[in-house]
């Protein structure tokens, strides 16, 4: 394969890693938003429980209540930042397979230049080899005829 499909290939790998790059960042944005939710039911929870112990009997149950839906609360965001981690990981790691794959691609196109141009050296060299033989022989064949013309004039 020429070094021109290759350049061709790594810019669709390219084009497939900067995707994958972009779900990566949304799953990252998705995970910080969860972390920062979690981290408000958390301050609210310890609000709460810092609150003084009212002496009614109605406003203890009420607060009773609002620590429980905060707890529940805090595990269901714990399962959320859980799930979007989770998500971030397998975004992560198709990135990664993308970047490699590209990388791989890149130092394949690099071996493969190097080696072009070795044999494109080589190429020169034997024609350049060839040029100076045959400019050799015309000047023996030269220099052969020239002393046959002077050795018969004499």
């Amino acid at each position: 394969m020429s070094v021109k499909r290759f350049q061709r290939l790594l810019l669709l790998r390219e084009a497939q890693e900067n995707e994958a790059a972009v779900v990566l960042g949304g799953r990252l944005a998705e995970l910080n938003r969860a972390e920062q939710q979690r981290e408000q039911l958390t301050e609210y929870q310890g609000v709460y429980l810092n609150a003084l112990v009212p002496n009614d009997a109605r406003l203890m149950k009420q607060l009773s209540l609002m620590h429980q839906q905060l707890r529940e609360a805090l595990q269901q965001q714990e399962l959320r930042v859980a799930a979007a981690q989770s998500q971030v990981d397998q975004a992560r790691e198709i990135w990664m397979e993308r970047h490699q794959a590209s990388l791989s691609l890149g130092k394949l196109i690099e071996r493969r230049r190097r080696l072009d141009a070795v044999v494109d050296n080589r190429r020169q060299q034997r024609e350049q080899d060839m040029w100076a033989t045959r400019k050799a022989f015309q000047r023996d064949q030269d220099a052969g005829f020239s002393s046959a013309d002077e050795g018969g004039s004499r």
